[in-house]
């Protein structure tokens, strides 16, 4: 099905790179470069310098134990690749959206989190069976794939799932977010999680809403760590 829509997609929107134009690719090695990581990564509730993880003094205030990102959301040209990928399906923008992810793991997670990437599982924000119908693929699905590929990680495809159908959150406030997305996933019972580390893969973060809800029942599972990784993260 992804095959015949790029094919036809590709007849009526030919493949130019999304920062300088350039034929037959949708993003070129000279704009990749372009791309900033991000220097260093923060506590995700309250912002502090560190590598990533929740300190000590917000360890109350979430499930989650970390977040990592990879760059600037406020950059145009991240912007334009997320939303071509999401709402345009151009699925072939999970090569290089995923290799943004890879070189985050190598600057931050190999050092700092999983030096044996055995001991993780990988596994993407569950869409709702209805809206996996109406775009066709998950976008967190695919990222969380071609990452676990490259870092020979294992990874869960239907470790959650939704419960309840939830309007999208962008178009929500931080209130809205919180309250729309709260109770909305369930863990996969057929699946261990007890004293399992588990890295979730999402393309944006904002509020943290949907990474908490998602920590909070990994957590109820038995799952011992559980660190968000996202494109990037922005801000309402």
């Amino acid at each position: 099905m992804n095959k015949i829509l790029n094919f036809i997609l590709d007849l009526i929107f030919p493949k130019q790179c999304l920062g300088c134009g350039k034929d037959d690719l949708w993003l070129c090695k000279k704009c990749s470069h372009k791309i900033k990581y991000l220097k260093s990564q923060v506590c995700p509730i309250c912002r502090t310098n560190n590598s990533g993880e929740v300190c000590s003094q917000c360890q109350t205030h979430t499930n989650l134990d970390g977040l990592l990102v990879a760059t600037n959301f406020n950059t145009p040209l991240i912007q334009k690749l997320i939303h071509n990928f999401k709402y345009k399906y151009i699925t072939d923008l999970k090569i290089p959206l995923t290799n943004l992810l890879v070189t985050t793991i190598d600057n931050y997670y190999k050092r700092f989190i999983i030096p044996n990437s055995e001991n993780y599982i990988i596994i993407p924000v569950p869409l709702h069976k209805k809206r996996l119908r109406e775009r066709g693929f998950n976008q967190s699905n695919l990222l969380a794939i071609n990452l676990a590929n490259k870092i020979k990680c294992k990874y869960y495809k239907n470790a959650l799932y939704r419960n309840r159908y939830t309007e999208t959150q962008a178009r929500l406030t931080r209130k809205e977010r919180i309250i729309n997305i709260k109770s909305a996933f369930n863990v996969n019972k057929s699946l261990d999680f007890i004293n399992k580390n588990v890295i979730i893969i999402d393309d944006v973060a904002t509020t943290l809403s949907t990474m908490e809800e998602c920590a909070k029942v990994l957590k109820k599972s038995g799952a011992n760590k559980v660190w968000g990784l996202v494109i990037a993260r922005g801000d309402l």
